[in-house]
């Protein structure tokens, strides 16, 4: 668990109701990750939704040719493994932490039954996700329209 006040700082909970942040909460713990490390590759299961409370992930897409591209760094306060929200629940990308990287891990289980049961709450959080999207697949284009 950690503190409900952790998670009013970033704009996906700042407008939830009090109980539904402690209930977030409950079901969070906070992970730090080496630099260099691979978090996750595009196929594997997504069990948690992350947020960066401080370092850098680069999000890499394997081409064709075998290459790794990065199309985006995400940085202190993002959203990282959306895909722990979203059917089939798999993560589309690589994952490596540029940096030591510090996240709060909040259980992609438990966070999609919270969910259903707030729609507020869900609504919110695939705004935000429909928003990273858009902006991860202008990177993607751009990164392959320079791919040689």
């Amino acid at each position: 668990m950690i503190s409900p006040e952790v998670l009013r700082r970033y704009p996906y909970f700042a407008t939830v109701s009090d109980e539904t942040l402690k209930a977030v909460a409950m079901m969070a713990e906070e992970k730090i990750v080496a630099a260099g490390t691979e978090m996750f590759r595009e196929g594997d299961p997504a069990t948690s939704l992350y947020i960066i409370t401080k370092g850098e992930v680069d999000i890499q897409y394997v081409l064709g040719n075998g290459e790794h591209r990065t199309v985006d760094t995400l940085v202190d306060g993002d959203l990282l493994c959306w895909s722990a929200l979203v059917e089939p629940y798999k993560t589309t990308a690589n994952g490596i932490a540029r940096k030591e990287t510090h996240l709060v891990a909040i259980s992609g289980d438990r966070l999609r039954a919270l969910c259903v049961a707030d729609p507020a709450l869900g609504y919110r959080l695939l705004t935000q996700i429909a928003r990273l999207l858009a902006h991860r697949l202008e990177g993607a284009r751009v990164q392959l329209a320079t791919a040689d």
